[in-house]
Order: structure tokens, then sequence, then C-alpha cells
């Protein structure tokens, strides 16, 4: 009798999509949800790192309680607890086909080499427009 091969992230991108619904009837339990293969592809690649690694920390879990907390109370508001964005964080934001990445430090932002006061500043030298620089990064 053969040993049955583990799925590993890298067969993802080459499984047809029956075999990616079968994988997920599998690990989740489930059926598969009406989904585009990628978006399978995704999921069960979520899973894998999952189980390899682990899943997401207290802390993620908690903020993601207290945001899915705060907009079942008010389903047309689209405010999210603050975070606070520790030293080295990167946040990467797409503007006309341009990739941006802003690196959090210490004592304020960094941008394409230029240290920023706020978030708020690094949007209007992207942008050259006075723009909420959290909102426009995806924080709130």
């Amino acid at each position: 009798m053969g040993s049955v091969k583990q799925l590993q992230l890298a067969d993802l991108p080459g499984l047809p999509a029956g075999q990616l619904k079968g994988e997920w009837a599998r690990r989740m339990g489930a059926p598969a949800p009406n989904l585009s293969p990628d978006l399978l592809r995704l999921g069960l690649g979520y899973e894998l790192q999952k189980q390899r690694l682990g899943g997401l920390s207290r802390e993620s879990q908690r903020l993601l309680r207290q945001n899915a907390n705060a907009s079942s109370r008010k389903p047309e508001a689209t405010t999210f607890v603050p975070r606070n964005l520790t030293p080295g964080t990167q946040l990467v934001r797409d503007w006309h086909g341009e990739g941006h990445t802003v690196t959090v430090l210490g004592n304020g932002f960094e941008h394409s080499g230029k240290t920023y006061r706020s978030l708020s500043a690094v949007a209007k030298a992207i942008t050259g427009s006075h723009l909420n620089g959290p909102r426009f990064f995806g924080l709130t």
C-alpha cells in the first residue's frame, strides 16, 4: 500500500479546480464555497501555513473580534479599532500603478528615503492632495 503524498504549498498553483475543492472539503470538513480557483488556493494556502507555523496571534484575533463587534453595532460605519504601529512595520499602497512602501519609524515614517512626521504627509507626497493618511493606507 503506497503512502498518500501530503499537500504542499508549492503544489497549489498546479491543482485544477476539482482537486482544490476536494482538498478544501477534506481539510475544512465542509464542501468548498463557490469561489474562483485562485481564492480557493489562497484559503488552502493559509490553512497549510497555519498548520505549519501556527495561526493568528492572540492580539490579531482580539483586534479582529473588536472590529467585527464595532461593525455589527454600526453596520453603515466603516470605522475600525485603531491599531498601534510598531517601528519596522511596512505599509504598502498602490497609487496609479506605482507601488509605495512606507516604513514606520520610532519618530515618524520613511518613504522613498525621506522621513515624514505623519502618514497624512506621506499621502500628500504621493498624491499631491491633502488626504487622511491612515485612511489612504487602509488603517481606518
